[in-house]
Order: structure tokens, then sequence, then C-alpha cells
């Protein structure tokens, strides 16, 4: 019986890693179909498969995606968009630099295609005929996304670290020691997203000069400009709640399970006040993102449960040979993610090879926290090809981009970030503890 487990939870597994690499169906609608099979075929009972919506990291990063919604729709955006536009009579390494700190900065607080949609709209204005032309400013932010998504735990940054445990949590029984905490990316990321953005400022003449074409793509809803239609009670109450939710989290160790009720009371707020409409604020608890992580969850669960985990992890251990170092390891994970990321999504890249990373870790007597992180870093460089993400779709089909021809600048880039993140993963995380 356990061997029917193990190939079902196997066959599962193939089905989910093709369906997130072909992206015909929505990651939640992959995520919740393969745990109705795992329970129709007894792999996981029903309690069990549906376990991951009560998860405290699924409510999390619910709630968390519906204060991130809020914050995108407040007057700090079109703050942030009039002083970008005191930079427009900057010039040469100065404006790249005040251009890749606005976009780091707004990465940290809205989706990739709104912040791409705020950064055309300032970079239209600028002069076109000069070496740093607007098409190499466009890839330029693009570029910096990938450098800085995640970095921070500000927004749905604060729940990226707890999607990845998502992936991988029931392959450790949940033993916090192998799990990532909220700060754990910046740790990993910081001097890779450092150097990433020195070599953005000194690398940008590699970019093809081209003619940007903004009829190439609708931005929808994220081309507005981030124009708040708020009052300021209502803007002053979002900027209340986010900042409680932050210093909660900074007292997570003091504050426990309570750490999780903070932003639940804070959309209650917003709910009450008038802040965010119900209607809103449910589109956010039941997006896309919260099925596919209660999905995984429950998924990583039948890892661990039919032994489809451990023999993942040992097949990938006899492949990289007897007692592989730790170094080949992370080496191996961290290339495979960011080759992977350029053909498809990061959530679908992080979600596919995070509880794969974390099994071989596991089976090798290594530290998961190691390879988890250095999976999701590399699945964020998603700048070589208009699939990997949504601001290098922006890019490159604003710019018509040659991905080809960008080879010269994002090969070099993503191999400076693939030694520096195996750099920073392996002194923060040893793999051999």
């Amino acid at each position: 019986m356990e061997n029917i487990n193990l190939i079902i939870t196997l066959v599962v597994m193939v089905f989910m890693m093709v369906s997130f690499v072909i992206q015909k169906w929505s990651y939640g609608l992959t995520a919740m179909t393969c745990i109705i099979a795992l329970a129709l075929t007894g792999v996981v009972d029903v309690k069990t498969a549906f376990s991951g919506f009560s998860n405290t990291t699924t409510i999390l990063i619910a709630t968390m995606m519906v204060i991130a919604g809020a914050i995108g729709k407040t007057s700090l955006i079109q703050r942030v968009r009039s002083a970008m536009a005191k930079a427009q009579g900057k010039s040469g390494i100065l404006l790249i630099l005040l251009v890749c700190a606005f976009t780091a900065l707004l990465t940290q607080l809205m989706g990739q295609t709104a912040v791409m949609a705020i950064m055309l709209m300032f970079i239209q204005t600028m002069d076109d005929d000069s070496e740093l032309c607007q098409s190499r400013l466009l890839f330029l932010c693009a570029t910096t996304i990938c450098t800085w998504f995640g970095r921070f735990p500000i927004g749905m940054g604060a729940a990226l670290p707890l999607t990845s445990n998502a992936y991988y949590e029931g392959l450790v029984g949940g033993n916090s020691e192998y799990l990532l905490g909220v700060f754990d990316f910046l740790k990993v990321g910081l001097l890779p997203s450092i150097v990433g953005t020195l070599y953005c400022l000194f690398a940008w003449k590699l970019i093809p000069k081209q003619k940007i074409d903004t009829s190439a793509i609708d931005l929808g809803a994220a081309g507005q400009g981030g124009k708040s239609t708020m009052s300021k009670t209502h803007e002053l109450l979002v900027y209340v709640g986010f900042l409680a939710t932050i210093v909660g989290f900074f007292f997570s160790n003091q504050l426990g399970n309570l750490v999780y009720l903070i932003p639940a009371i804070v959309i209650i707020v917003f709910a009450f006040t008038g802040v965010m409409s119900t209607r809103d604020i449910l589109g956010g608890l039941a997006s896309d993102m919260v099925f596919m992580v209660a999905g995984v969850l429950v998924f990583s669960t039948a890892l661990s449960q039919s032994g489809a985990g451990e023999f993942v992890g040992n097949l990938v251990l006899k492949m990289l040979g007897e007692n592989p170092s730790g170094l080949l390891v992370t080496v191996v994970f961290v290339l495979v993610a960011a080759i992977l990321t350029t053909f498809m999504s990061n959530t679908g890249t992080s979600a596919i090879l995070t509880p794969i990373a974390a099994s071989t870790a596991i089976a090798g007597g290594m530290d998961p926290r190691a390879v988890v992180s250095l999976v999701f870093c590399g699945s964020c460089l998603a700048i070589g090809f208009p699939t990997g993400c949504a601001a290098a779709t922006v890019a490159y089909a604003v710019g018509r981009f040659n991905p080809i021809k960008t080879l010269k600048f994002t090969l070099p880039y993503v191999l400076i970030m693939i030694v520096t993140l195996i750099i920073s993963a392996n002194i923060f995380f040893p793999v051999y503890g």
C-alpha cells in the first residue's frame, strides 16, 4: 500500500510540475486538483486535504495580500511618482541610481506590472536621443525588480518566506529550526541585490538601444498612475495598520501565534471603517495564490507521509554523486532555478523546486534553509526571456527587445547574481551547519 501511495504521489507531482510549466491552468486550480486526486486515491484523508486553508501560513499570506492591496491604493504611490519627476534633470549614473532606487522601493509595495506601468510613465517623459535612452531605462527597471523582489519583509514581501515554508514544512514536520524567518530572504539576498544594482550602474550600455512601443502591451488598471481615491483618514488607517503589522513581525518571537492575528485585525478595521469594501477584501482572501499555497502545503505533507519526498531526495543525491558537497548542492539548485525561471514564472519555479530541494537537503543531512532560500532567490532572476516574469514581459514587449541580443547584458548579470547568492547563502545558512 505504501508503494502505491508513493507512486500516486510521484505521478501527482509530475502533473503539478508540468501544469506549472505550461501555465494552461491557474496555479490554484492545479494545486487543488492535485489535492483532490490525493484524497480520492486515499493518499491523504479528506480532513488533511483541506487542512491547508486553516494553516496559519495560508491565513497570513491571504491577509497580507489584502493589506498590500490597500497600500497600492494610497497616495504614497503618487508621491513616489512626483519624487521621480524631480530626477528628470539628472543624468548618467546618478539618474540610473535614482531610477533603480525608486523601482526597488515600489517593488516592495506592489505587483510587478504596476511598478513597470508607473516607471514607464516616468521614462516616457525623458529624452530618447541620448545613450541612456528610454528602452534601456525600462530594461533596467525590469532588472531592478528581479534584483530586489521579496528582499524586505514589507507587504507581500513579509509573506514570501512563509510561502516557501509552505512548500516544504510538511517534510520537516513543522520543525521551526529548519523553516525560514521573515528576514531570511533579506539576509541571503541583500549582498546579491547590492552587487546586481552596481552591475546595472556600470553595465547598462550592454543593453541594446531600441525605440519603445507602448501599444505593444495592455497595462490595464496598473497604468492608471497610482492615483489615490482614498480620504486622508482612510489613508492614515492604512499606514497605521501596515506599520502595526510590520512591528508585529519584528516582535514575532515575543508575540508567538498572536502575530497571525494582527493583519486579520487590521483587515477587520479596514472593513468596518470603509477603507476597503467587503468585495475587495474577499477578492484578496480568495485569490489564486491563497488556493495554491493551501494546496501545496497539503502536498508537502503527502510527500512526507508517502515517502515520496525521501525517494526524490535520495534520487537527486545519487545523481549528484556519493556524499556531494554542500557547495555542489547549492550550485545545482540555484542554477536550475535560474534556468527554469527564464521560461516560466517565479511562483511556478519556486513551487516546483522547493519541495525537491528541501527533500534533497534533508536526505543528505543538510540545512534545507540554504537550498530553499537559493531556489527562491534564483527564481527571481527571470530577466533573460519575456516569459520569466511580468516585469520581463513588459520590458521585452514595450522595448521590442530580442532575447538573444540582450544576452550580453542578462547572462553576466545572472552569473554574477548566482555566485553572490551562493556565497551569501553559505554565510548565513552553512549547508552542513
